[in-house]
């Protein structure tokens, strides 16, 4: 009878062995450099391709190990950070009128209007607008907080079934 292990996703890049970083170290630097454009392109197969020509003795199993300990981690999941925020609105006395995104001195401000007044749900700034913006995602001139904010607005509020008052009041 044979048994198999069940399969894994990638491991994370932390889980890089010394073995595979020692390998990737005593590559040379234009094949690391060449390596990591092709991963940049997501082109995975190519990359491993370039280490095998470069050290022939690098398997899959070697191979795989480099490749995903040169990959960086994975985005936050822009639509959970959204769901997290309409989780925070539960804290708000009485019904949600709106969400609204306002200037601050820190970013913009994301906040929920009720009954009682607004609260301030978070704060994105130039930091973080690059969670919520694609790369290259053009933000209609627009700083890229605020086209941000305004696009994590939109999610909490449909999900709340609210209105949405964007920064220039759209």
């Amino acid at each position: 009878m044979v048994t198999s292990e069940p399969e894994r996703g990638p491991a994370p890049a932390a889980a890089l062995t010394d073995g595979a970083a020692a390998r990737w170290a005593a590559l040379p630097a234009e094949v690391r450099e060449r390596v990591d454009a092709e991963l940049g392109q997501e082109r995975y197969a190519r990359a491993f391709g370039l280490l095998r020509e470069a050290d022939s003795s690098i398997g899959i199993p070697l191979g795989r190990a480099i490749i995903e300990g040169r990959l960086p981690p994975a985005p936050p999941d822009p639509l959970a950070d959204a769901e997290a925020l309409t989780g925070r609105v539960a804290g708000v006395d009485g019904p949600v009128l709106a969400v609204e995104a306002v200037r601050s001195a820190e970013g913009v401000e994301l906040t929920v209007t009720g009954a009682d007044g607004r609260q301030v749900l978070t704060v994105v700034d130039a930091g973080t607008a690059a969670r919520y913006l694609r790369p290259g995602e053009p933000a209609d001139g627009r700083p890229p907080a605020e086209a941000a904010a305004e696009w994590l607005g939109r999610q909490a509020a449909a999900a709340l079934g609210v209105p949405f008052r964007g920064v220039g009041g759209g």
